[in-house]
């Protein structure tokens, strides 16, 4: 397929590759903001680049497949219509929707929304893992905690579990936000649709591999943390490559059911030849996501900034001491976390720390984890762990390195209502949700060199 320019106006012709400029030119016109954001999130450190290979994986099957998936005129105009909402919603939308939005409409433009498969691949292409992290990370240790207490008190142990933590042995074992299963449930989900295009199984088939891959990850989850509880509480205390080993076995426990099931469902290659259909209502939409698209993503501010009532505290207190806050002009890493933050911000000296807070008044998926500020700051940061000060406060710590500079953070979020804290974002984002009355919250990061 590719699009020309005729004194008729704009059509499609197949199998001309000089032809194919023009087409090329309107499709990356109408991606180009989708693809600047999505260069942003892998380059930001917030989302692992391996959605890089699961692209590279849908092209691959949609190659092979090529000849039985070539898209008619309805989906043609059905996909480029899609591309259109895509940008049209660029000032309306949050990024990652205009993406799903926008690679729906090239899946259904070429002709892929006939495998499920690759529409799935494509979906996970995408950098969703901080977003599934914030949204499911805390649900998932939830439902894991509580699987693994049951599963140990099935074995005779003595458990509780309040929330994300199990207290077992006298010892408080908490499911970090690394062991939410986010990940697995992320690279189980690239599994079923990579099976179900390899094995070009239908939509109802994949449908259900997709739920068998969240349907298995629950309760192995709950299996691999009552592993790592028992870890914890045994000689294998700390060891990395247990814990490795446990999420291995483990992930192989999700996978095997599915590659298995996928076999047994396994399509032959379809003999059937589609021809590609031209087209013009498709090409005159394309046309005009190719300029709207850049032309509004230009035209939309980007700071989002939403004034908070209130002054900066003068005094702050940590580890029992309190000390008057000193104002510190802003910094790169300053800068990173003040990024279309949708509150007030603020950076201080606190002795020989540096004291970051952040003020909002609603539940805001914005008001994420300190770490991914400075991971988009050219930071590597190690993963965070829930630790208790000598005054009793309980803090989320984690190491921050770049160039050669080591800074150690803690963090929090605190009701500045009734004082209740959070060592998790995700955990605070939910209760704010169902307790909006309980704010202002103040995410409060004391950071040490």
């Amino acid at each position: 397929m590719t699009l020309v320019v005729s004194n008729r106006g704009l059509e499609f012709a197949a199998g001309n590759r000089q032809r194919a400029v023009p087409l090329m030119v309107w499709w990356l016109a109408a991606l180009s903001p989708v693809m600047h954001w999505y260069w942003l999130r892998l380059d930001d450190g917030s989302d692992e680049p391996l959605g890089l290979l699961v692209f590279a994986l849908a092209a691959a099957l949609a190659w092979r497949d090529k000849r039985a998936l070539a898209a008619g005129a309805r989906a043609q105009s059905a996909g480029a219509l899609l591309l259109l909402g895509s940008a049209l919603a660029v000032p309306q939308l949050p990024p990652l929707l205009r993406a799903a939005l926008a690679v729906t409409g090239v899946a259904v433009f070429c002709g892929l929304h006939r495998r499920a498969g690759l529409l799935g691949l494509l979906w996970l292409s995408l950098p969703v893992a901080a977003s599934l992290q914030f949204f499911l990370g805390y649900p998932l240790r939830v439902v894991s905690a509580a699987g693994a207490a049951a599963i140990l008190e099935g074995f005779g142990h003595p458990v509780s579990v309040a929330g994300a933590e199990i207290r077992i042995d006298g010892q408080v074992l908490g499911v970090d936000p690394a062991c939410s299963g986010v990940r697995m449930l992320w690279h189980a989900g690239v599994a079923a649709m990579a099976l179900a295009a390899l094995h070009r199984l239908g939509w109802w088939q994949s449908a259900v591999l997709g739920v068998l891959a969240l349907g298995l990850l629950l309760p192995v989850n709950s299996g691999r943390a009552a592993l790592l509880a028992l870890q914890e509480i045994g000689p294998w205390r700390g060891s990395t490559l247990v814990h490795t080993g446990v999420g291995l076995l483990c992930f192989v426990g999700i996978l095997a059911p599915l590659w298995w099931l996928a076999a047994r469902w396994a399509q032959p290659q379809s003999v059937v030849e589609r021809r590609p259909v031209a087209s013009p209502l498709a090409a005159w939409l394309l046309m005009a996501a190719g300029v709207l698209a850049p032309a509004l993503a230009l035209a939309t501010p980007r700071n989002l900034l939403v004034p908070v009532s209130g002054v900066a505290p003068e005094v702050f207190e940590f580890d029992g001491i309190t000390l008057p806050l000193a104002d510190l002009p802003e910094s790169a890493a300053e800068r990173a976390f003040a990024k279309s933050f949708p509150g007030r911000l603020s950076s201080h000296r606190w002795g020989d720390r540096q004291v970051v807070l952040r003020e909002v008044t609603t539940a805001t998926r914005r008001l994420h984890p300190s770490r991914d500020c400075l991971r988009a700051a050219g930071f590597a940061t190690s993963e965070a762990v829930t630790v208790t000060r000598g005054d009793g406060s309980r803090w989320s710590r984690f190491s921050a390195t770049r160039s050669g500079e080591r800074l150690e953070v803690l963090e929090r979020v605190v009701s500045l209502r009734d004082g209740t804290a959070w060592t998790d974002v995700t955990a605070w984002f939910w209760h704010a949700l169902r307790h909006p009355l309980n704010g202002p919250w103040r995410a409060e990061a004391v950071i040490s060199r």
